[in-house]
């Protein structure tokens, strides 16, 4: 079988790195030929899908409404002949979909990674609808997704969505160099009796790290023992203003600002205990990897997270947005 996977970027990310894992599967259990086009962003992942044997076709988008990226992916389908499309992330559907018009019996799937709108401007619900009734199956990757959806979408849409979580291969984070963790630790202050809570995410709204930030600063000023420091894992437009709002806080030597890192297994095992203040996570990837590394988790309430931590068992949910709740955590 061919399998044709479009998604909007291969950079870095949850939805990408799903993708990443799910192609490997593809090839190497069931022995698919896969290729994968991507509309921009900087390849992260190319070099690492060529050497399964992925056909990679860039797209070469710089502006959402060219037409050059939708001939090269009308070429690549030509060219690769799969037996089905899938398309991950609302711009990539779009594309599909018009890249399909003149192939009505080509197989084609979607696979929702987020709860959001198809896209800011006017006339989005209507397009949407228009590209997810071409839709041969709907993959949502947690039952909030499901429902966010649902209450979008008509009936006849409704019953061609099916859930599929998101699984991970615990094996990385579980079989770690402890030298390199221990290393990673003294490098951040994590030595002695202090404590690391640490956090992998970007730096956009979605994430609030605003509000962990404040929740953090309320906490060490009411708890003198044990010291503590908080490790922000990630970059993104936000960075700069977050790291003003922490230093107005007074966070300027407890917050430790890691960047963007690839070592993710090592990263979370260097932690003592794992934070997300997601505001909406369509599933939220890390905290599997956070419970895979045998990590405690402090999560929010909201959108799958629910699904994935169980409450006073496998982690603590706290009300999304608010500080007080994380700081008494």
């Amino acid at each position: 079988m061919r399998i044709l996977h479009i998604i909007t970027t291969i950079n870095r990310g949850g939805a990408e790195n799903h993708l990443r894992d799910l192609i490997e599967g593809q090839i190497r259990n069931f022995g698919c030929e896969v290729a994968c086009a991507y509309l921009k962003g900087d390849g992260y992942w190319k070099a690492e899908l060529e050497s399964l044997g992925v056909h990679v076709f860039p797209l070469g988008l710089s502006q959402y409404g060219e037409l050059g990226p939708l001939w090269r992916l009308k070429n690549a389908i030509a060219s690769f002949a799969p037996h089905i499309v899938h398309a991950h992330l609302a711009p990539a559907e779009l594309y599909a979909r018009i890249a399909l018009l003149k192939s009505p019996q080509l197989p084609f799937l979607i696979s929702r990674h987020n709860e959001s709108r198809f896209y800011g401007g006017p006339g989005a619900n209507m397009l949407e609808r228009w590209v997810v009734s071409r839709a041969d199956g709907i993959i949502a990757i947690s039952d909030s997704v499901k429902r966010y959806y649902s209450k979008r979408w008509p009936a006849s849409t409704n019953r061609r969505i099916t859930v599929v979580h998101y699984g991970l291969n615990p094996h990385c984070f579980q079989n770690v160099d402890r030298e390199k963790v221990e290393n990673l630790r003294a490098e951040w202050g994590g030595n002695g009796p202090t404590l690391l809570i640490g956090s992998v995410a970007r730096l956009v709204p979605a994430k609030a790290i605003d509000v962990m930030l404040t929740g953090y600063a309320k906490f060490i000023n009411q708890v003198t023992t044990p010291k503590t420091k908080l490790v922000i894992v990630g970059s993104g437009p936000l960075h700069e203003k977050l790291r003003s709002h922490s230093e107005k806080l007074g966070l300027k030597d407890h917050v430790i600002w890691a960047g963007f890192r690839q070592d993710i297994p090592l990263v979370i095992n260097a932690f003592d205990i794992f934070a997300l203040t997601s505001v909406t996570e369509g599933f939220g990837l890390v905290l599997l990897e956070a419970m895979s590394s045998g990590k405690p988790v402090i999560a929010t309430n909201v959108s799958a997270i629910p699904e994935i931590v169980a409450d006073n068992e496998s982690g603590m949910l706290i009300p999304p947005n608010d500080p007080e709740s994380f700081a008494g955590s």
